[in-house]
């Protein structure tokens, strides 16, 4: 009775395009290894061979095989991801099997049945770059993080092999990186300190965020030394100009390390707009950052603006002025009406019903709030209002852009809802400054105690 759909195993360029401008963290996740598999066949069979490995560990099952899975996929998670020879897997899988009454099968047993072809799509370890090496279906460690209730702690063991098998300096990077978001700063350290000693100045900079943390003056200033040595900071980079890409919603705001374009989304296309927080202590330059991305919002000539200054100097906006239909200084009761004109438009634009995607005939809203934390802090009906603009400007192609100083509570006007709504993974949050790090960290776990609790 079903009509049976086809679809091909590798999906052209054109498909891809528009498969990456939907907000599914599922089919994001599919996007990110369409090279190796086909996005169909990631979607479809993960989630089944997702199943067979967790109904593996019982009595009659196959238990040892699915400790042998776990090892390759927790190695993957600590941010091996490469294939692991298999004597190295045969040696770690043994920690897992804690429990002698599932009686486990025999070696050659798990292994035949963790790389056997199921669906005829994969097998839950698949061959690696080189003979006699195995890592993960990327779908069951990508699964794993993701599922935030489900997810187990990663063993100690496993940061040590991950740490101890790599070879890379992209490679040593990801792991201090996995470690430090899992909260294993002292992993995140060993992987760091010796990218920093040989010149990889990003590392040394992360442990500066990481020993301020620790409160240690004396680390600080020794790897504030040795990041200091980059040429980064003392080469000029000319600003090319404001660059709008209309393919992907992006505006260019400045130069990485490594020469590439660093990228705001300002909306995906075909999707919506995003809201957006600007994070980081006075004088970092968030103000110039918001306004790039301001300047680049005009230039789409997709967006139009409203400006709310709550800084002290009434400065930063000084340029944007004239080219916005709303701005107000930090004046509370100027401040209130237009954020009143702004829910207004929402409820308007809703019932219209045309507003969804912003296009030139229709653009989207953009309101941004300089040191957002000083209003939130003087007025609850400011927080409201924000927070129904967070909640419900997306299908009104109204979206709000904040700088902050942090994440804490206060910088919400104590606010938790208006915290979390901040913290939606379909946002974009930009930090900038040493604590940046540490604020990336606490927000990924803001969203994971969200995330659990919604779920449950």
């Amino acid at each position: 009775m079903l009509e049976p759909v086809r679809l091909e195993r590798i999906w052209s360029p054109s498909e891809l395009t528009r498969a990456s401008r939907i907000s599914d963290e599922r089919v994001s996740e599919a996007l990110k290894h369409s090279s190796s598999y086909g996005v169909s066949e990631y979607l479809a069979a993960g989630p089944s061979l997702m199943q067979v490995w967790r109904r593996a560990s019982r009595v009659g099952g196959h238990a040892r095989g699915a400790a042998l899975v776990r090892a390759s996929v927790d190695l993957a998670r600590a941010g091996f991801t490469g294939g692991v020879d298999i004597e190295v897997l045969r040696d770690i899988h043994v920690r897992y099997l804690t429990n002698p009454s599932l009686r486990p099968e025999s070696w050659e047993e798990a292994l035949s049945w963790a790389t056997e072809v199921m669906y005829g799509v994969s097998s839950l370890l698949v061959p690696g770059a080189y003979e006699q090496t195995w890592q993960a279906f990327d779908y069951l460690p990508d699964a794993l993080s993701r599922d935030r209730k489900a997810s187990l702690a990663i063993p100690n063991f496993i940061w040590e092999e991950a740490l101890a098998l790599n070879s890379e300096n992209e490679g040593q990077w990801l792991i201090g990186m996995r470690a430090y978001m899992a909260g294993q700063t002292e992993y995140a350290i060993t992987a760091w300190r010796p990218l920093a000693e040989h010149g990889y100045y990003e590392a040394a900079s992360n442990l500066v965020a990481v020993y301020l943390e620790k409160g240690d003056a004396q680390e600080v200033r020794h790897w504030r030394r040795i990041a200091a040595q980059d040429d980064f900071y003392s080469q000029k980079l000319d600003f090319p100009g404001v660059e709008y890409d209309p393919e992907d919603g992006t505006v260019a705001t400045g130069w990485s390390r490594r020469g590439e374009r660093v990228k705001f989304q300002l909306h995906k296309p075909g999707d919506g707009v995003r809201h957006a927080m600007i994070v980081g202590a006075p004088g970092i330059g968030k103000s110039n950052t918001l306004s790039i991305v301001l300047l680049g919002a005009l230039s789409s000539q997709i967006f139009t603006l409203g400006l709310l200054d709550w800084s002290h100097e009434q400065k930063h906006f000084a340029e944007l002025r004239e080219a916005a239909f709303l701005n107000a200084g930090n004046n509370l009761q100027e401040s209130l009406e237009l954020l009143a004109k702004i829910e207004r438009a929402i409820d308007f634009r809703i019932g219209d019903g045309r507003y969804e995607v912003p296009a030139r005939e229709r653009p989207a809203i953009l309101l941004a709030i300089e040191d957002a934390h000083l209003l939130f802090n003087r007025s609850v009906e400011a927080v409201r209002i924000a927070l129904r603009i967070l909640r419900d400007g997306r299908p009104a192609s109204i979206c709000l852009y904040v700088t902050i100083p942090d994440i804490s509570l206060e910088s919400f006007g104590g606010d938790d809802q208006l915290r979390q709504a901040f913290a939606d993974r379909n946002n974009t949050a930009f930090f900038m400054g040493d604590a940046g790090l540490q604020m990336w960290r606490d927000l990924d776990l803001l969203r994971s105690g969200w995330e659990a609790g919604e779920s449950g």
